[in-house]
């Protein structure tokens, strides 16, 4: 009989938590399985939309704008919220809401349950989507984390949180970095998850090199090095702008997505001369063509959970520059690509920069072979076992 599952996430606004979901869905449907994603919020009109593959149902409900309905829930907030933002910062401003967030995403999956059959596996996937249903429960709900581990040990309030978070839920980790992160985290709170899996990401590199050779109006001219990320200060691209400064001229960066830093990212190029130098593209439906297009791809996140546009550079037979950073980056840089990353300033940056420039560097890409699909799927089938 079809195995049922059903994929929780915040939006499908552009991202790797958003296309990483896509493939998985796509590559349970080829076993065989039914797939049911549910989108907790309504995209970004501004940000381009990751699509589901045929076949797969999809749902948008923002419980979280339901919520708000219920006159206690209303009220609740209202009383409580700048209180516990205060107590425990950003984490708190999930607990009163995720009581009735929770709640009314559980009955959703008794509705589809009833209407359709039960569910062998529930995914809930990445930062924001898993904190407003702490409270959710069920047989078989998977937490897959892939994002910052926010400090949940700064004062009872955010290690009660982390308990009430983790304690007894089933988590998967997308790398073996973020699993180090988390028992970290674990053993800070005493929050003692029921089960802790690590299921690595997986790339498509034929799906990565197809949609490569899409046709780009504007698309710069080769040679020049590329980010790809969010701009924010979590992804840190201003450390690749100060490295360009200490670059010859003829290097060009172009900066691939959007974000709350780009104001001030742009300014800091003014200010250290590069800024026409320096390409903003702002969010695109396709970044492949501009890695492809590149000389090779500079990563200077401040944390990766794993690291997906690192792997797919590499499908693209593009060498990388990668700064230091507690996550999953050494699960992909390993064995002869270790050399790819080095330490997080300017000018280690720049150095790794003008050497793979100087040389024409080519990255040996056998260590994709394990990032595959078939084995990605499989592991997170058999947790419905």
């Amino acid at each position: 009989m079809a195995k049922r599952v059903l994929i929780i996430l915040r939006r499908l606004n552009i991202g790797g938590i958003q296309t990483q979901t896509s493939l998985l869905a796509g590559e349970f449907l080829r076993r065989g399985c039914s797939v049911t994603v549910l989108v907790q919020k309504k995209s970004y009109s501004s940000t381009p939309e990751v699509t589901m593959p045929a076949g797969a149902e999809v749902y948008c409900r923002d419980f979280d704008r339901e919520s708000k309905l219920n006159p206690f829930c209303f009220f609740s907030r209202v009383a409580a919220m700048p209180l516990l933002y205060l107590l425990s910062g950003r984490i708190g401003r999930y607990l009163v809401p995720g009581i009735f967030i929770s709640r009314l995403t559980e009955r959703f999956i008794e509705n589809l349950e009833k209407e359709k059959g039960s569910f062998d596996l529930i995914l809930i996937r990445g930062e924001g989507a898993i904190e407003p249903l702490y409270r959710l429960r069920h047989r078989n709900l998977w937490g897959v984390v892939e994002g910052v581990v926010p400090d949940f040990g700064r004062n009872c309030f955010t290690r009660h949180f982390a308990r009430l978070l983790f304690g007894g839920k089933n988590i998967v980790c997308v790398s073996e970095g973020e699993a180090l992160s988390l028992g970290a985290m674990f053993r800070r709170t005493g929050a003692v998850p029921a089960r802790l899996e690590t299921i690595l990401n997986f790339i498509n590199p034929d799906y990565v090199k197809e949609r490569s050779l899409e046709k780009i109006e504007g698309l710069p001219e080769p040679g020049y090095i590329v980010t790809v990320g969010r701009l924010s200060g979590i992804k840190n691209q201003g450390l690749a702008i100060r490295a360009l400064a200490y670059l010859p001229e003829s290097v060009r960066l172009v900066l691939v997505g959007e974000g709350c830093c780009r104001a001030e990212l742009e300014g800091l190029a003014e200010s250290l001369g590069v800024r026409s130098r320096c390409i903003f593209t702002g969010n695109l439906p396709n970044p492949y063509p501009y890695i492809r297009n590149a000389a090779m791809l500079v990563h200077t996140s401040k944390y990766e959970a794993f690291g997906m546009v690192i792997a797919e550079a590499l499908a693209l037979g593009k060498p990388v520059a990668v700064t230091e950073a507690p996550g999953g980056m050494r699960n992909i840089l390993k064995g002869p690509l270790a050399d790819s990353i080095v330490p997080a300033d300017e000018r280690s940056l720049a150095e790794r920069i003008r050497k793979v420039l100087e040389s024409g560097e080519k990255p040996d890409t056998s260590v994709l072979s394990d990032f595959s699909a078939d084995n990605t799927a499989g592991k997170f089938l058999e947790l419905s076992e």
